[in-house]
């Protein structure tokens, strides 16, 4: 990774971010004799949560899980930055890759600040005191793992519960349910709206971070793409960065419009093809909820290309360039969101010009 990443640069800047505790390069990290001091940084330095900037967590999540867990941590505080198949395979610009690989490392510390302890690996959970017992989540799941159960004492209320044994972690349920009741552990609805605070910050100018994109990539079917398009070199612009979801199911309309509201120049989503996704109606879900969306983006007055779902299977690294090749140059034809720069606040000038007029001279213009 060196020889496109300045990780001595790297490591500086991140010393000084909010919640970083300790910083530390080691070389090959996922050596077992790495994965040890790793375990000995956390009980010396104290850590509660631990971020990876390496591989990808397709390959070694869970040697860094069970590396962190020999010093006490859960696996749900543990986050990894993918800069090796995601960034400095797939970027040659030595500058550009390691702002990106500086970018995707601020999301992983902004996600895993949000994480809580929990054993539930990434499956679905339920709000009690927010269900309203409509039964979205139970029509949503399609392998019956949430039953709605009536509340004792309340007749007519219901609520929804989940069963652990049974339930996926797809996160379906969980960007349907109107009330927000449901979340998901490793991919909560605050982690992720961190990651996506993390990457649109507030601009001092309209070209600054232009353009900057958002790529949502499920798990099973276009990250994957992605990280073989890293293993095969296959070079890409380095605009964009990546959220990655279990499913595109997962992926909440509010999550998009959060972004193109907080200035993101472009938003694309990334889902496995229908018939073949992982969960098997998971990229069909996304399709339907992401069409009405695209007719909402419209009336609130963004350009519609602004937003797009294209369907990217895990075998298909070079689609996946492809679609990310076309986005950014569609973004870059475009401009910069107007969103990306707020509006001054209007000048409080009529307040003062009615302070000099009387009532009576008012009630004269029909003022009042």
């Amino acid at each position: 990774m060196s020889a496109t990443l300045d990780l001595d640069g790297l490591q500086s800047k991140l010393k000084g971010m909010e919640g970083v505790a300790h910083v530390e390069t080691i070389d090959f990290l996922c050596h077992r004799h790495s994965r040890d001091r790793v375990s000995e940084a956390i009980r010396s330095e104290g850590l509660d949560r631990l971020v990876i900037g390496a591989c990808s967590p397709l390959l070694y999540l869970k040697e860094f899980e069970e590396a962190a867990g020999k010093s006490g941590l859960m696996p749900s505080m543990v986050e990894m930055a993918n800069l090796r198949e995601q960034c400095s395979w797939v970027h040659k610009d030595k500058k550009a890759s390691s702002k990106k690989a500086e970018d995707m490392v601020s999301m992983a510390v902004a996600k895993v600040g949000m994480a809580r302890p929990n054993n539930d690996g990434t499956r679905a959970k339920v709000k009690d005191e927010a269900c309203s017992g409509c039964g979205v989540c139970q029509a949503t799941c399609r392998v019956n793992a949430i039953k709605m159960v009536d509340i004792p004492g309340k007749p007519g209320h219901r609520l929804a519960t989940i069963n652990p044994s049974v339930c996926e972690g797809c996160g379906a349920c969980v960007a349907a349910c109107p009330s927000a009741a449901m979340d998901q552990a490793r991919f909560s609805n605050a982690e992720v709206v961190a990651e996506i605070d993390s990457l649109t910050p507030r601009l001092d100018s309209e070209t600054e971070k232009f353009p900057n994109i958002m790529v949502f990539a499920c798990h099973w079917c276009s990250y994957a793409a992605a990280d073989k398009a890293g293993i095969m070199r296959l070079q890409m612009p380095p605009d964009f960065r990546v959220i990655r979801t279990m499913c595109s199911a997962r992926i909440d309309p509010e999550w998009v419009m959060r972004a193109l509201s907080r200035g993101a120049d472009g938003v694309l989503i990334l889902a496995g093809k229908p018939g073949r996704c992982h969960y098997e109606v998971g990229s069909i879900r996304t399709n339907r909820r992401m069409s009405l969306l695209n007719v909402v983006i419209k009336q609130l007055g963004f350009d519609e290309n602004r937003f797009r779902t294209i369907y990217v299977d895990s075998d298909e690294p070079e689609s996946f360039r492809k679609s990310v090749d076309d986005f950014v140059r569609t973004i870059k034809d475009i401009g910069p969101n107007p969103m990306r720069i707020p509006e001054p606040e209007e000048p409080q000038t009529v307040p003062l010009q009615f302070g000099t007029i009387s009532e009576a001279q008012m009630r004269a213009r029909s003022l009042l």
